[in-house]
């Protein structure tokens, strides 16, 4: 067992949406969702407002959840999630200047849903993001034929019909080796994309499932949560993103450790190639581990630990099934000369 030092890991939800565009409850009711799963973060984006931060939603909830307040911004491509934009980005421009007006304010900028029928991303060759979803719960399930949805939650109930219709997202996971394994650094993240979705007045995708559908596991210096580290760790892709609907993934951990045991670096890391480098994951319990490099499966292993061997240079990540299920996607190690 490989031990890490000076992190701790933050567990929260990022992109959701309230009554201040068009999602079902204020925000105070959706981070009493959040409080009562014991999440650390809580990050709402709104269609094209901040009225929610100007309102004071935003900061402690609670001692233990912070509520931050973003945007998901409409753009002539597609939505575009914005975080740590101190104003409002205008609307409806191109995705270029979207993209590149969210940099110079200093945010960080994900493509959403990139392959969601219903509101596809136009550009996904686009230079200058911070990184994209790779998995989007609200595009995942809606999907979904909406009467076969909507029956089985009525027998099975929300969280067991989530979980049964869960998928790899294929063509998302594509796209982000495509650029990986291209040079692009792209930091891939989990969107619950909650709007509290209902059908005919059954509740298909109740705030309270999402956010156990899809987390983003970050590991932020010292363990200490605020709005600093929260942005920080997500930028430097820190973070992992977990369906904790199939089992609570806290504790996962991927890792470049050389052979004397020292860990040279995490996920979202550049760590340079040498001898005896070995990338690491371990998980708080048994799943089917696959370590990935440059997009191609490099070996897989089941159990609670695994390890590969460096064989030089390239775009490294995980991930982990269990039962059969996607489980576990961590950001990559980028192994250099």
């Amino acid at each position: 067992m490989v031990r890490l030092s000076g992190y701790g890991e933050a567990v929260g939800v990022i992109h959701v949406h309230s009554c201040y565009s068009d999602g079902q409850l204020p925000i105070e009711r959706i981070a009493d969702v959040a409080e009562r799963q014991n999440l650390d973060f809580l990050i709402l984006t709104d269609h094209n407002t901040l009225k929610g931060r100007r309102e004071g939603k935003a900061g402690w909830f609670t001692e233990t959840l912070l509520v931050l307040v973003d945007e998901e911004i409409s753009t002539a491509a597609g939505h575009y999630v914005a975080l740590r934009v101190p104003e409002e980005v205008k609307s409806r421009e191109r995705a270029s200047w979207t993209v590149q007006e969210v940099r110079r304010l200093g945010g960080l900028g994900f493509i959403a849903h990139p392959f969601w029928k219903r509101k596809p991303w136009d550009e996904p060759e686009i230079g200058g993001i911070t990184g994209l979803e790779i998995y989007n719960a609200v595009a995942d399930v809606s999907d979904e034929n909406p009467l076969a949805l909507g029956l089985a939650t009525l027998f099975l109930g929300s969280e067991a019909t989530l979980a049964w219709w869960l998928d790899r997202p294929e063509q998302e996971l594509h796209l982000w080796d495509q650029r990986l394994a291209r040079g692009d650094r792209i930091v891939g993240i989990g969107s619950a994309d909650a709007h509290g979705l209902t059908w005919f007045g059954l509740r298909l995708g109740p705030y309270s499932s999402f956010f156990k559908l899809v987390r983003d596991h970050l590991l932020v210096k010292e363990g200490r949560v605020s709005e600093q580290s929260i942005y920080e760790a997500i930028e430097q892709g820190h973070l992992f993103v977990a369906h904790d609907l199939i089992a609570d993934a806290r504790g996962f951990l991927f890792a470049a450790v050389e052979s004397n045991g020292d860990v040279r670096g995490i996920m979202g890391d550049r760590v340079k190639w040498k001898a005896g480098l070995k990338l690491y994951a371990q998980l708080p319990s048994p799943g089917e581990i696959r370590f990935l490099k440059n997009g191609e499966e490099a070996a897989s292993v089941t159990g609670q630990e695994g390890w590969l061997p460096a064989e030089g240079p390239g775009v490294y990540r995980v991930e982990v099934a269990r039962k059969a299920k996607p489980w576990i996607y961590s950001n990559p190690i980028y192994v250099i000369e």
